[in-house]
């Protein structure tokens, strides 16, 4: 998107002239890393414009007025409509209180309590052990070790090329740190989509009479392109999952007590990696089942389950059905990069409903905390509740 366009969005919702689909691509393009740093400068840069006023905008007003909004909005749409009224509040808000912060002419500092996030990179390994950054604002073309162009990159979004031949396999591994989420398109058409604090190992192209195999860290969404001749199989620790064409998740974190995958479409067939020859023991998977398998014992239970929760992440939200509060602390460290120690142990075995889309992590445990009165604190960046 242009820059003269954006700009013109940013006007128009200033002059709130801004219409539904203004506001939807304006913040879109604010969620992209570095473009809030950018919308920050514009308003830092036209700040001229609010302090000509002879007084500065009332916040307050400003926040009533878009409480009465939201009110009415809840009267007449659906849940998720009001969501996206706070996705453009934060924008509202954002912008307003910069030009009140410059209006009152305070040195810019961050108070000690509020979280800031680390950022940090995704990262890809080459065949020859090189690492490289990969920056989500960029749009170039994916060399192996040697200079050949293997594929492309498109902001966060990997594709590699079919036309690409090799006779040995020669991997690329791609890590996506807490706090990010990443695609990547393998050579056989196969999208990935890997969700914070994963790793994926994967063949820059599949051989031919060969298995398609890739090994997961993490958790992944594979919606796998179906090849009859040639099975995928996703390795996660001593187990493996093999699939001809369908859509699954699996989560394979390390913190957790057990792996598990949730089919949507098509079936799969688990078997333990000391089985890949006979498929011993194997366990078939039929749509809407989740296989969760314990790491220390190796038993393997199946549930019926609605997918959607499992899913729900690859759309940025964060879904918890009768959760323990553990789980959830981990899902949010891992989304927003952040530390979150809990010194109530009984807390940490309670089960909770929840769900959350575009909310900020300050936002997230201000929910938990005005819902079920769970009180922490801030300090050292990190999250302590007590």
């Amino acid at each position: 998107m242009s820059s003269r366009k954006i700009e013109d969005f940013i006007i128009k919702y200033l002059c709130n002239e801004a219409t539904t689909e203004d506001l939807d691509q304006l913040s879109k393009w604010i969620l992209v890393e570095g473009n809030e740093r950018i919308f920050d400068d514009y308003i830092k840069t036209h700040y001229e414009v609010i302090t000509a006023m002879n007084k500065p905008p009332d916040i307050e007003k400003i926040k009533k007025n878009l409480l009465r909004d939201i009110q009415k909005d809840r009267r007449r749409t659906r849940i998720l409509h009001i969501r996206n009224y706070f996705k453009y509040a934060a924008i509202f808000v954002l912008a307003f209180g910069v030009g009140y912060f410059y209006w009152q002419n305070i040195p810019e500092s961050k108070p000690v309590n509020i979280l800031t996030p680390k950022a940090e990179p995704v990262t890809i390994t080459l065949d020859n052990g090189t690492t490289k950054i990969i920056k989500p604002e960029e749009s170039i073309v994916l060399k192996d070790s040697k200079g050949n162009i293997i594929g492309k990159q498109d902001q966060t979004q990997l594709t590699y090329s079919k036309a690409v031949e090799t006779e040995e396999l020669i991997y690329n591994t791609l890590e996506v740190p807490y706090g990010k989420r990443f695609d990547v398109v393998l050579s056989d058409g196969t999208q990935v989509y890997l969700n914070a604090g994963t790793t994926l190992r994967y063949p820059i192209n599949f051989l031919k009479g060969k298995k398609r195999n890739v090994f997961l860290s993490g958790e992944a969404y594979f919606e796998v392109a179906k090849d009859n001749d040639h099975p995928f199989v996703v390795s996660i620790g001593t187990m493996q999952i093999e699939v001809l064409g369908t859509a699954f998740n699996v989560s394979n974190y390390s913190e957790d007590s057990s792996m598990n995958t949730v089919l949507v479409e098509g079936s799969i067939i688990l078997y333990q990696e000391k089985d890949k020859d006979t498929k011993g023991s194997s366990t078939l998977l039929e749509p809407g089942f989740k296989a969760e398998w314990d790491k220390k014992d190796g038993i393997v239970s199946i549930e019926h389950v609605d997918t959607k929760v499992y899913t729900a992440w690859v759309e940025g939200k964060l879904v918890f059905r009768n959760t323990p509060f553990l789980k959830i602390r981990q899902s949010l460290e891992r989304k927003y990069n952040v530390k979150i120690q809990n010194a109530n142990i009984d807390l940490d075995k309670q089960l909770y409903d929840a769900t959350f889309d575009i909310e900020t992590i300050e936002e997230v445990l201000e929910s938990f905390n005005r819902s079920y009165a769970i009180k922490y604190r801030i300090a050292n960046n990190e999250v302590i509740i007590e």
